[in-house]
């Protein structure tokens, strides 16, 4: 079984200056920085490529302007398109044919690639850029199934929309409404946008705050794809282990019943971490090096049942 690395470098500057008094550490990043700089320049100039450098150390190259796009700004929810390959033109994923965006915050430290959050950052909508990026803000050391470690990528990105937070909820709530008349009349809608739906009602308690409760869970994305099966989960109640929407929907169950709840990302997983290529998601979860499964801004389906209270 292959090993993977788990010291993702996602900015050489800020671990730079963490590691300031280790004089062999800081030569390492250095030279590594030196040696992704040359690959990259001598890939532009092998090309007759023109491009502007960042100060980050990333290339960038206007492949379709829109002189009337809106210019994103930090804490925008930015949806976009995205092709990504290796410098030798291996392609690795790209989200253009299927149609389906990325979406992220932008600027909330939440994107990885690292450089490609400040790389968007200097787009406005209805634009495509195409950016090279250097391994030190982008996965350093990883080693992925897909590509080798200290990687350098060509990324072309397309930005299709911006909204605010408050923009997607009031998206999201739309869809929720219209997923939950299709499928579950009946259903009870809260202000915060949880839908409950109490499919088996129970007969015991119902728990309160600091209560321990057992639950059994299935966690879905809207279209009913699984994204984990939990069995026997405990936890106190109101203690910060589970997301705000799973919360509030076990409080409005009985011991021995079942429910189904519907929620916005804004009291579940809200912005989480985005991943490009996203394919590359599943091993960083598994090598703790991210904890989130869930896509950012996700709309999640809970089929739970409440074991115990105690």
């Amino acid at each position: 079984m292959k090993m993977k690395g788990r010291n993702l470098l996602l900015t050489a500057i800020g671990l730079m200056l963490s590691v300031a008094s280790c004089n062999k550490l800081e030569s390492d990043i250095e030279k590594q920085i030196k040696i992704d700089d040359e690959k990259i320049l001598n890939h532009l100039t092998q090309n007759d490529i023109q491009a502007q450098k960042h100060n980050l150390g990333f290339y960038y190259k206007v492949l379709e302007a829109n002189s009337t796009g809106v210019q994103l700004n930090k804490n925008d929810v930015v949806k976009f398109l995205y092709t990504i390959s290796l410098l030798d033109g291996t392609l690795i994923e790209s989200n253009f044919t299927e149609g389906t965006p990325a979406i992220f915050k932008l600027n909330s430290f939440t994107m990885i690639p690292e450089g490609l959050d400040y790389g968007i950052k200097l787009m406005k909508t209805g634009e495509k850029y195409r950016f090279f990026m250097p391994s030190y803000i982008a996965f350093g050391s990883y080693v992925s199934d897909h590509f080798a470690p200290r990687s350098n990528f060509v990324i072309d990105v397309e930005v299709l929309d911006k909204m605010s937070e408050t923009e997607v909820f009031n998206i999201q709530k739309d869809s929720i409404i219209a997923y939950m008349d299709a499928n579950y009349p009946g259903y009870l809608m809260t202000e915060s946008g949880l839908c409950f739906v109490d499919s088996i009602s129970g007969t015991g308690n119902s728990p309160r705050l600091g209560d321990m409760i057992t639950i059994d869970f299935k966690r879905k994305y809207l279209d009913n794809s699984l994204i984990k099966n939990v069995q026997e989960a405990s936890f106190f109640l109101n203690n910060l282990y589970a997301i705000p929407g799973l919360e509030e929907g076990l409080k409005l169950m009985k011991s021995g019943g079942s429910a189904i709840l519907v929620m916005p990302s804004s009291i579940a997983f809200k912005q989480s971490v985005c991943v490009i290529p996203r394919k590359v998601r599943a091993e960083l979860v598994q090598d703790k090096i991210i904890n989130e499964e869930v896509l950012p801004y996700s709309i999640l389906k809970y089929v739970v049942k409440l074991k115990a209270v105690n």
